[in-house]
């Protein structure tokens, strides 16, 4: 009878165990509600304040979750693939997708001092957002929210590293004891980019194809955050991106000039102030822009597209056709089809 009692225990607590981790083994389509949680303790102290510790603590927190995430997400296309199905959501960067399938649920932050000192103990969870339209997800065009997503969360990333290297690099923990003006600077502007990226978060859901809800509206919101920080590349980009948008190009060049000016690297600018040059008449600069582009990005068929376009208008046809034909292969034939309709591009 024991025996029986014991068993009979073992399968319910293995029943409720294949109850817990069911969403994980589901299709992937559609999502369960799973939310996921991280917590980040940091020390503070003289150069680093409570209140920018607060900040940068949460965003470690943040990209923990987003990361535990991502985990799940990858796990699910494996399932997907070993059922022979194809995966629902098949990106480059799971982190990434995991920025855009889960929004900021809530955090708790708790301050507490030990033998050590002080220290900041702050728990983020995220959860799955309602709904979303996965073939907008895939597409990854530069102009949509996913390259937005990419490049604050990338940014977030660099900010984190480069606090991580400054504090961690000390193993004495040098800075805490550490009064110059430049530490401290470090630490705040760190803080102000990080908070000012958080806020803009919850903006992007307002921008789409290149297009913002109220943009004038919208102008004094982005103001308002490049006031805290005025040297972020993500926010000099939106303000770009509002003002092209308002038929300001000029203004909106300028703009992403100073984005690109302190990330090279930010490809959504770069590819939108070639949008900006072909709009401006001056092509052939759009051309230089959409180069550098494809090379940080070499799968984003949106790119090829756009510079096809940017051909058309210089009457290169033959480079219009390889780049159409580049974006086709990558999944988008649209372009390619209208060449070969005109005779201008072979099948």
């Amino acid at each position: 009878m024991k025996m029986l009692q014991s068993l009979t225990a073992v399968l319910t607590t293995i029943g409720l165990c294949l109850c817990t981790y069911a969403p994980a083994l589901a299709t992937p389509e559609p999502l369960a509600p799973v939310p996921f949680s991280h917590t980040v303790k940091i020390n503070y102290g003289h150069s680093l304040t409570q209140q920018a510790a607060t900040v940068i603590a949460e965003a470690f927190a943040l990209h923990g979750a987003f990361i535990r995430a991502s985990r799940w997400i990858e796990y699910r296309q494996e399932t997907a693939l070993r059922s022979s199905k194809s995966p629902a959501l098949s990106v480059r960067e799971e982190a990434i997708v995991a920025t855009q399938l889960y929004k900021f649920h809530r955090s708790k932050i708790f301050r507490t001092k030990d033998i050590d000192g002080n220290y900041i103990n702050v728990e983020v969870t995220v959860s799955p957002i309602k709904q979303f339209d996965e073939k907008r997800l895939l597409a990854l065009k530069p102009t949509s929210c996913s390259a937005i997503h990419e490049a604050m969360f990338m940014a977030e990333e660099g900010y984190l590293q480069d606090f991580s290297a400054k504090v961690f690099g000390d193993k004495q923990k040098t800075y805490l004891l550490n009064l110059e003006s430049k530490t401290q600077f470090f630490f705040d502007n760190l803080a102000n980019r990080l908070r000012a990226l958080k806020a803009y978060r919850k903006l992007v859901p307002e921008y789409d194809q290149g297009l913002w809800k109220n943009p004038k509206q919208m102008l004094e919101k982005v103001n308002l955050l490049l006031r805290s920080a005025p040297n972020e590349p993500i926010l000099l980009h939106a303000k770009g991106s509002i003002l092209f948008q308002l038929k300001d190009t000029v203004e909106a060049i300028r703009y992403y000039n100073d984005a690109i000016d302190l990330e090279p690297d930010l490809t959504v600018a770069l590819h939108d102030r070639g949008t900006a040059y072909v709009r401006a008449n001056l092509a052939y600069m759009a051309i230089v822009d959409y180069d550098k582009a494809i090379l940080l990005s070499p799968d984003n068929p949106h790119l090829y597209i756009s510079h096809g376009s940017a051909d058309l208008v210089l009457k290169d046809y033959i480079s219009m056709c390889v780049n159409y034909r580049k974006g086709c292969e990558l999944g988008f034939c649209k372009e390619l089809n209208w060449g070969i309709a005109r005779g201008m591009c072979k099948r």
